[in-house]
């Protein structure tokens, strides 16, 4: 842990030459997941040639080893640098906070994600709370952990998060969840076509924001810079009690399409997202 904080401290500057050795090594020499990461792309974007594909892919192991250093150096990173790296271009929150309730933040695996949990903790004069999922690996989990809650988010397992919010009450607060994991076998789905492609999606954060009807805002975040970043904010629903079966889940896909179709690279193509193949009976 001491020489990962060590090397979390050198600067920016400094760890993009790692980046560029880890972009190399992972593209050229480990091919790591090269084949799955074509497969996704081949499959989201028919319309493209297999030039603009490579074209894809290439950039996106590009922004894959930049993401790296810069969650290590989410480690360490000062408040004032966040701020001059990560800028926030909406009122939304503030807006929404006047109503007294708690709000849920829907987001994606797009751009760089953990920063996007260390901004809203640093911008907004209210309580955060995240879901996260524990690593299976005890060190990786300790150290991702340590990094999402440093700034004062407080961390929910995602199988203890209705209980929580439970406990929590009606007071002003921010869930912020990850809504594009892909569910674990035997879990609760809702299927639906995600570029192109049939895809298993959470149902919890829609049947949660219906229970308690609290207002759900989606979390756009783009690349501006090399290692510089703007989150805005768009309202999904204010009173979820009132919206059809799967609307908030459905308008959180057409965003994150949106957001991916816009900046192909910027997502995270490696994950296995469409490993689960929809029940013929579905169909």
């Amino acid at each position: 842990m001491f020489l990962i904080k060590l090397l979390s401290r050198l600067p920016l500057g400094v760890l993009y030459l790692l980046s560029d050795f880890l972009f190399f090594l992972t593209y050229y020499i480990v091919r790591y997941r090269r084949t799955l990461v074509m497969k996704n792309l081949r499959n989201s974007f028919p319309e493209k040639s297999e030039k603009e594909l490579r074209t894809i892919e290439k950039q996106f192991y590009h922004n894959l080893a930049d993401i790296s250093i810069e969650t290590l150096k989410g480690i360490t990173i000062s408040k004032k640098e966040l701020e001059k790296r990560v800028i926030i271009r909406s009122s939304l929150i503030e807006d929404l906070m006047t109503s007294g309730k708690p709000m849920l933040l829907m987001t994606s695996h797009f751009c760089n994600w953990e920063w996007v949990l260390l901004a809203i903790c640093h911008n907004h004069a209210i309580e955060i709370h995240a879901v996260y999922q524990k690593l299976r690996n005890a060190f990786f989990d300790r150290l991702m952990f340590g990094l999402r809650s440093r700034f004062g988010a407080l961390m929910h397992e995602k199988n203890s998060v209705v209980t929580d919010m439970s406990q929590l009450g009606p007071k002003p607060y921010i869930m912020a969840m990850a809504s594009d994991q892909r569910p674990f076998s035997g879990e609760r789905k809702y299927w639906a076509n995600f570029m192109h492609q049939d895809a298993a999606f959470y149902s919890g954060a829609e049947i949660l924001a219906r229970r308690m009807d609290i207002p759900v805002v989606y979390i756009s975040m783009h690349r501006t810079l090399r290692g510089y970043y703007e989150i805005s904010y768009e309202l999904i629903s204010i009173e979820p009690r009132h919206t059809e079966r799967n609307e908030i889940t459905n308008a959180f896909i057409k965003l994150t399409e949106r957001d991916i179709r816009k900046n192909p690279s910027s997502y995270l193509w490696s994950h296995n997202r469409w490993k689960h193949k929809k029940p013929i009976e579905l169909n």
